[in-house]
C-alpha cells in the first residue's frame, strides 16, 4: 500500500492565482512578493487553504512563458518589489531615480499596460535595483556589516546553483544574449581559467545578481510566514525542463541532449505534434548521479513551497524527441511500455526521498495507463478535471461523478493551458452540456451559464479528491484565458484581475463569502 503524504489527511479547496496577476494598486504592472501577503488574506476571507502558483523561475528576455525558464533554480526578478528593499533608504541615487520623472512617466506605461509588458517591467526594476545594490555593497559588503556578513551565508549556502547561474547571466549580458553555444570556445566549454578570469573582471556585476537572488528570498519569507499563520500551503509549480539558453544546460552539458528539442506527439488537439525547443534530458547521465538535478530543484523548491507540482509527468516515463534533421521522425526516447514504466517508477522513487513536500503529477492528455498506476503506487496525485472525467471503459458517454474521485488525487475544473470552464460551457455541444449537468445537477436542462456556474463549483468542492483548485477565471467565471496552448504572444501570461488587491474584498464579498459556506458545508 501507497504512502499516503500527511497533508491529504485531510480535504483542501485552493485557488490558481499566478504571482503576476496579483494586482496591487502600487505594483509595477505585474504581482510581486509584497503584493502576494494581501492576496493571502483574500483566500483565508474565503476558507481557501491553498495556493497555486506557476513557475516563478527567472526567464529570458523576449519571453514569458515561465515553461521555458533560464534556470531551474533562480527566482525571477520581475516578481520583486524595488519600493520594499530595506536598503532603499541608504540608497540616495535610487530614491532620486524613484521620485524623477522618467521613471514616472516608465511607470504610468507599464501600469497602463492591457497586458503585461516583462521587458519594459524588467528593465524598470534592474535600473532601480542596480542602483539599490551599488548602496548596498559600499555601505555593507565592503565594510563587513552584519547585514553583508548574511549576505555572504546566503551566497556560501546557495553556492551549488547560484555561481553557475550568475556568471551565466554575467556572461549572458557581456555577448547581448547571443547563444552561449557561440561565445568563445573556452567560455561555451568552461574553461577553468577563463571562467576566473570573467569572475576577476566582473566581479561586482556577478555579485549583484546574486544579490537579486538574496532580495527574493528576503521577501519571499514573511509571504511564507503570513501564509503558514494562516494555514494556507504555497503550492509551487516545477517545469519540466529549462531553456536550451539557461544556465543549467550550460552548466550540465552531460546532461543534456541540445542537438534534439522535446515536445508532445500528436493527438486530436495538435495532430502535428509539437514541439517545444527545449533540450533533452539525457536519462542515463541523470540516472547516474540519482537524479541530482531535480533532487537539488526540490531542496530549493522546499524554501519556497509546501506542494510541488510536477509538471508533464509523462515525460519522466518517456519524452517525444524532435530531431533537428527533418530526415529522422519524431520519437519517443526509450521503447516499450515495460522500459517506460520502470524509468518513471525509478525517478518517483528519487523525488520520495529528496523533499518532504506533496508532489502532485500533471498526468493530463494522452496517458499510458502505466503512469497512473506508478503515481497511485507512490502516493501521488493525479489530475481530475470535470469536463475531461468521463467512463471511458464504457464508451465515454457519461461523466463520472465528483464524488467518486479518488482521495489521491487533485479535481479542477480547467488549468492554466485549457480555456475557461465558461468558454468550454459556450462551445460545448448540446449532448455534450446535457451530459455534463446531468451529472452536476442530475437535471437534463442545462441552464444558462451564469445560472450553472454555481452549482458546478458547489459540486467540484464535494469531490472525493482531498485536493480541489479553482482557477481564479473559473471562480468568477471570466472566459479570460491565462495561456492559450501552442500559441505565442502578449495575449498570454498576462491575466490580470479587473479590481487590484485593495478593493477586492470589498467588490466581492458576497463571492467569498459564497465560497466559505461551501466549503464549511463540504468539511474541507
Amino acid at each position: 500500500m501507497a504512502h499516503i503524504h500527511p497533508f491529504l489527511a485531510r480535504k483542501h479547496v485552493g485557488l490558481l492565482l499566478p504571482l503576476f496577476s496579483m494586482r496591487s494598486s502600487r505594483d509595477w504592472g505585474i504581482g510581486d512578493a509584497t503584493s502576494m501577503t494581501g492576496w493571502l488574506e483574500v483566500l483565508n476571507s474565503a476558507g481557501l487553504t491553498v495556493l497555486e502558483l506557476l513557475p516563478l523561475n527567472e526567464m529570458a528576455p523576449g519571453i514569458s512563458c515561465p515553461y521555458t525558464p533560464l534556470s531551474g533554480f533562480a527566482l525571477d526578478p520581475v516578481y520583486l518589489a524595488p519600493e520594499a528593499v530595506e536598503e532603499l533608504s541608504g540608497a540616495p541615487e535610487a530614491a532620486a531615480f524613484l521620485a524623477s520623472e522618467e521613471f514616472k512617466s516608465r511607470l504610468a506605461l507599464v501600469r497602463a499596460s492591457k497586458t503585461i509588458p516583462y521587458d519594459e517591467i524588467r528593465a524598470l526594476k534592474h535600473e532601480t535595483l542596480w542602483r539599490i545594490y551599488t548602496a548596498f555593497r559600499s555601505n555593507h559588503v565592503l565594510r563587513g556589516t552584519e547585514e553583508g556578513r548574511a549576505f555572504e551565508v546566503f551566497c556560501k549556502r546557495n553556492a551549488y546553483w547560484l555561481d553557475d547561474y550568475a556568471l551565466f547571466r554575467r556572461l549572458k549580458d557581456n555577448s547581448r544574449w547571443c547563444p552561449w553555444t557561440q561565445w568563445a570556445p573556452e567560455l561555451a566549454g568552461r574553461s577553468p581559467d577563463a571562467l576566473g578570469r570573467i569572475v576577476n573582471d566582473n566581479a561586482v556585476q556577478i555579485e549583484f545578481f546574486k544579490y537579486l537572488q538574496w532580495l527574493g528570498k528576503r521577501q519571499w519569507a514573511p509571504v511564507r510566514r503570513r501564509a503558514a499563520e494562516l494555514g494556507i500551503s504555497l503550492f509551487g509549480d516545477l517545469p519540466f525542463m529549462v531553456n536550451r539558453e539557461s544556465a543549467d544546460v550550460w552548466a550540465r552539458q552531460g546532461e543534456f541532449d541540445i542537438g534534439v528539442s522535446i515536445g508532445a506527439p500528436p493527438d486530436p488537439l495538435t495532430p502535428e505534434g509539437q514541439n517545444w525547443g527545449m533540450p533533452a534530458c539525457r536519462w542515463d547521465e541523470a540516472e547516474r548521479s540519482g537524479f541530482e538535478w531535480w533532487r537539488l530543484k526540490l531542496k530549493k523548491a522546499g524554501e519556497l513551497y509546501d506542494i510541488y507540482r510536477v509538471d508533464h509527468m509523462v515525460g519522466f516515463f518517456r519524452t517525444w524527441i524532435v530531431p533537428e534533421d527533418r530526415n529522422v521522425k519524431p520519437h519517443f526516447d526509450i521503447e516499450g511500455a515495460g522500459k517506460q514504466e520502470a524509468r518513471g517508477r525509478r525517478f518517483l522513487k528519487a523525488l520520495s526521498g529528496a523533499s518532504p513536500m506533496l508532489p502532485i503529477g500533471e498526468d493530463l492528455g494522452l496517458i499510458p495507463e502505466y503512469v497512473r498506476k506508478a503515481l497511485t503506487a507512490a502516493g501521488v496525485p493525479g489530475y481530475k478535471v470535470l469536463r475531461w472525467e468521463k467512463d471511458w471503459k464504457k464508451g465515454g458517454k457519461n461523466y463520472i461523478d465528483t464524488a467518486a474521485y479518488p482521495p489521491v488525487s487533485l479535481a479542477t475544473t480547467s488549468t492554466h493551458d485549457t480555456e475557461t470552464l465558461a468558454a468550454w460551457w459556450d462551445s460545448a455541444g448540446p449532448v455534450e452540456k446535457k451530459q455534463f449537468w446531468k451529472m452536476v445537477s442530475g437535471g437534463n436542462t442545462p441552464p444558462a451559464f451564469p445560472e450553472a456556474l454555481d452549482p458546478i463549483l458547489h459540486k467540484l468542492i464535494r469531490s472525493g479528491s482531498r485536493v480541489v483548485i479553482i482557477p481564479f477565471p473559473d471562480l468568477f467565471g471570466l472566459r479570460d484565458r491565462i495561456n492559450t496552448h501552442n500559441t505565442v504572444g502578449p495575449h498570454n501570461w498576462s491575466f490580470r484581475p479587473d479590481t487590484p488587491l485593495e478593493d477586492f474584498r470589498g467588490k466581492y464579498a458576497a463571492v467569498l463569502e459564497k465560497l466559505a459556506g461551501w466549503i464549511r458545508e463540504a468539511g474541507r
